[in-house]
């Protein structure tokens, strides 16, 4: 073989390498975020919470975006970005073909931004413009409608997946009472199901201290160490993808990467480990992204969890 062809394999090599580290650091990132969202949806507290939790969410994948809520077929404007609608924006269910038609199919729909479509609050400048509409179910009840615009990077099984998230947390019986706040049922019913619920649940055990426990400073600084974490192991493979994969193999990537991984040990200790609630981030992000989910792989010598 040719000295360049050599050479020209060897970049290609770790080009490849490189590129297979990003995607993967990448993935990690995004799947943590969406682990997050599940976390704030499952511990929400009040209707804000979780409508909050629902448009950050489907804001990271759609620029303009709104929830509305269904009550007594009448909908009303809950949250939104980008959209510039009135706050007391309603509309009722008969007056918009799009929304009616999602609540009756129970499925997402797309349609074009027509004022008989999605109202003419909701219209689009272009005839062609597109939106899509994707029901939160409670039950078999559609009770709100996340709706996006048809726009460039929008992602359509994201915002799926995280109304579905919306959903399932609806659902939960722990959580009736604030179901109801969110989406009540309708007068005749509603009685019979607060007997039902509160007959069926069970009495209240004592918990360890959850995400809906801690306040917003604390919340605020859970949520920095994850993202230093993050960065710091992928940084760690995107500077070292030989160390690493030979860490892996041998099984000791601490013996590899420990001038990398004491500095990001010693930085979290620092910044972090500052509230009895903190998690030792940075050890799970090395188990699970650097270490392939495996522990043993760390090496004897590596130190263990911060404490």
């Amino acid at each position: 073989m040719h000295a360049l062809d050599q050479a020209w394999e060897t970049i290609r090599r770790e080009f490849d390498a490189s590129c297979a580290q990003t995607a993967r650091a990448a993935r990690y990132q995004l799947t943590n975020e969406l682990n997050q969202l599940l976390r704030r949806f499952r511990h929400y507290r009040n209707e804000s919470e979780w409508i909050s939790a629902l448009l950050d969410g489907a804001s990271r994948f759609a620029q303009q975006v709104a929830i509305f809520s269904l009550q007594n077929e009448v909908f009303r404007l809950r949250a939104q970005s980008k959209l510039d609608l009135p706050q007391n924006l309603e509309f009722p269910l008969s007056s918009a073909a799009a929304f009616a038609s999602a609540v009756a199919t129970r499925d997402p729909v797309v349609a074009l931004r027509t004022a008989s479509e999605v109202t003419q609050e909701l219209a689009g400048t272009d005839a062609n413009e597109r939106a899509h509409l994707i029901p939160v179910m409670n039950g078999a009840r559609a009770v709100a409608i996340l709706f996006a615009a048809d726009q460039e990077y929008m992602d359509l099984n994201a915002l799926e997946l995280i109304a579905g998230l919306a959903s399932a947390v609806l659902e939960r019986q722990s959580n009736a009472v604030l179901h109801a706040r969110i989406a009540p049922l309708p007068a005749k019913t509603e009685s019979a199901t607060a007997v039902r619920t509160e007959a069926a649940a069970p009495a209240a055990k004592p918990a360890l201290a959850t995400w809906a426990d801690l306040g917003e400073e604390q919340r605020a600084l859970h949520i920095r160490a994850q993202r230093f974490s993050r960065v710091a192991v992928a940084e760690m493979q995107l500077a070292k993808p030989e160390a690493c994969r030979a860490g892996r193999e041998q099984n000791n990537l601490y013996l590899f990467l420990q001038t990398e991984i004491d500095k990001a040990r010693e930085s979290y200790r620092k910044q972090f480990l500052t509230i009895p609630s903190m998690v030792d981030y940075l050890h799970l992000e090395l188990v699970n992204t650097a270490a392939g989910g495996d522990e043993m792989k760390l090496g004897a010598e590596y130190p263990g969890q911060l404490v």
